[in-house]
């Protein structure tokens, strides 16, 4: 929020266009082998030296991979800088390893107090770096050094900290059984992060590098809101579901209620934040973002639909169809792909609007896939989520109504924001309730005072 208003949209534009590439390369170089971790029913040092073996061969060369086109993107896209940056970002792939099986190891022993001690720690080194050199005149290089800072802190950390069953020196024997849901789950991630990183790379090639920074922050604003929540809860999500299914629970019973619980979260923020981008975006980023307002208020609601099936892939993979989470992913990646190349020439927000398309076809083909190979009842599920709906028409009309009262255009974006934080969580609240939410009781039995004795 604070390096958006001290940069120009030109120099984030630069910067977007090389993390883009990067961070896509990113979900391979693990081959999701955390996941292996996580869904055995034991495991032992041999198993974590075999992992940490397989990480090593795919990160390693991806890292290689990632210096050698260096000079060939800084060329394509005639933007020679794009090469020193890519230098810098791929030092995350040569520590990537001993950063990645430790926290998975941390998952799965459902340590997550000490994962967001490590990830508070080492996003606080990277912000202040990263605000630092931008106050100090680096430009665009500052965000490069402060990305890198976050790996190579958390990298530091784990020298220091080793978590149970951690080991350090690699094996390359049995990697079979592991490389199978590796490759499954890597290509699932690459695919999702692509979904995020295509505008950029597109736009940068057909179009100008404000242009890939507009979309870049209408996008990145609702990721932004999405995401805190997701990120919050989906690094528990996969070893719950493994753990329902080892110990012989209703998988199905559970995948429901975890997709109501987030969509109960996500989807009224992001209906809110549809209807009120322009001052959360002034008040954020600053009043040079405003052309990216209304793309933000179209991607949000291809973010709703995205929510609605979120966990599917820890649904397949805690039923062992490790297969079938590429071709739910797959799909709407290659519908939105010549959506967007066919709908720039119209403009920014017709390359939205190719977002929100995508986001229907994902429910749909989610929803049937879900019911063919899970057997998820699709009546029951969508059923559940009658309580969301009605949650996100009372706090959208909520903040409708304020948009009648005071004018989102020429107020303080501070006072907007303010009028809906006091008004539109009493709503959502009261709505959970009267739809008997399961979030709601969730919230309710966290709260001392209205506990049940």
């Amino acid at each position: 929020m604070v390096v958006a208003r001290l940069l120009t949209p030109e120099e984030i534009g630069t910067f977007a266009i090389a993390s883009a590439i990067v961070m896509v390369m990113a979900e391979i170089r693990l081959l999701g082998a955390g996941a292996y971790l996580i869904r055995e029913s034991e495991i032992t040092p041999a198993k974590v030296r075999s992992t940490l073996g397989l990480t090593l061969i795919v990160s390693w060369s991806m890292g290689l991979l990632v210096l050698l086109s260096a000079l060939p993107a800084a060329r394509f896209y005639e933007l020679s800088e794009l090469g020193w940056i890519f230098a810098i970002l791929s030092i995350s792939f040569f520590i990537a390893p001993y950063i990645s099986i430790p926290m998975t190891l941390l998952a799965r022993n459902l340590c997550f107090k000490h994962q967001f001690r490590i990830l508070a720690a080492s996003s606080i080194i990277s912000s202040a770096t990263t605000i630092g050199m931008v106050l100090s005149g680096f430009s665009f290089w500052s965000l490069a050094v402060g990305q890198l800072l976050n790996p190579l802190s958390q990298f530091l950390i784990f020298c220091l900290y080793r978590p149970y069953l951690m080991q350090y020196w690699p094996s390359f024997r049995n990697l079979k059984p592991i490389a199978r849901i590796g490759i499954f789950n890597s290509l699932t991630f690459l695919i999702r992060r692509a979904t995020v990183a295509a505008p950029d790379m597109i736009i940068g090639k057909a179009g100008s590098t404000r242009d890939v920074a507009m979309f870049s922050r209408g996008l990145g604003f609702i990721e932004f809101v999405s995401q805190t929540v997701i990120k919050g809860v989906q690094p528990v999500a996969f070893p719950y579901l493994s753990q329902v299914r080892r110990e012989g629970g209703n998988l199905l019973e559970a995948y429901t209620r975890a997709s109501v619980m987030l969509g109960a979260f996500v989807v009224p923020i992001l209906g809110v934040g549809s209807i009120a981008s322009l001052p959360t975006i002034r008040l954020f980023f600053g009043d040079q973002w405003d052309a990216a307002a209304p793309l933000a208020s179209i991607v949000a609601i291809w973010a709703m639909c995205r929510s609605v099936h979120w966990f599917s892939r820890e649904l397949l993979m805690g039923s062992g169809r490790e297969d079938l989470m590429l071709l739910r992913e797959a799909l709407p990646f290659f519908i939105l792909i010549p959506l967007i190349l066919l709908a720039y020439p119209y403009g920014l927000q017709a390359v939205a609007v190719s977002f929100l398309a995508t986001g229907v076809v994902d429910v749909i083909f989610t929803s049937v896939l879900l019911w063919k190979v899970t057997g998820l009842n699709l009546i029951y599920f969508f059923r559940s989520w009658i309580g969301n709906v009605a949650t996100l028409m009372s706090c959208m009309g909520t903040t409708w109504a304020w948009s009648q009262v005071v004018s989102f255009q020429a107020t303080p974006p501070v006072t907007v924001v303010l009028l809906l934080a006091l008004t539109t969580p009493f709503v959502w609240l009261g709505t959970l309730g009267i739809f008997r939410n399961p979030l709601y009781f969730e919230i309710r039995d966290a709260i001392p005072l209205t506990r049940n004795n």
